[in-house]
């Protein structure tokens, strides 16, 4: 994961296709990582591997996608929706991804 949190795709492409684990013990995937830092290169090669489940969870019941809305990365949003996130999925407090958001910009 430490080649994706720094945004090194190369060591990240190259530790992926060689088995490296893109899961913490909390949920929180390279996915996330790469969707809060709005890295689309690294979204889209770990979406290309099938490693990921483009809706994982993480502690906090966030998906790769609230990071990537949350950080208003629109290439990542659209990468995220065309591999199926479902911006539907409750979250732990029982509201959708879409709630979160609109909660989000009108409180801002």
């Amino acid at each position: 994961l430490e080649a994706i949190i720094n945004n090194h795709f190369e060591v990240a492409r190259y530790l992926v296709q060689n088995g490296a684990c893109v899961y913490h013990v909390d949920g929180y995937t390279g996915l996330h990582h790469a969707a809060k830092l709005g890295s689309l290169e690294i979204v889209s090669m770990l979406l290309e591997t099938g490693q990921v489940d483009v809706n994982a969870q993480d502690s906090g019941g966030w998906t790769p996608i609230i990071w990537a809305a949350e950080h208003k990365h629109v290439d990542v949003i659209r990468a995220l929706l065309n591999r199926g996130a479902d911006i539907n999925r409750k979250l732990r407090r029982g509201i959708t991804n879409r709630m979160l958001r609109t909660e989000r910009i009108i409180c801002r």
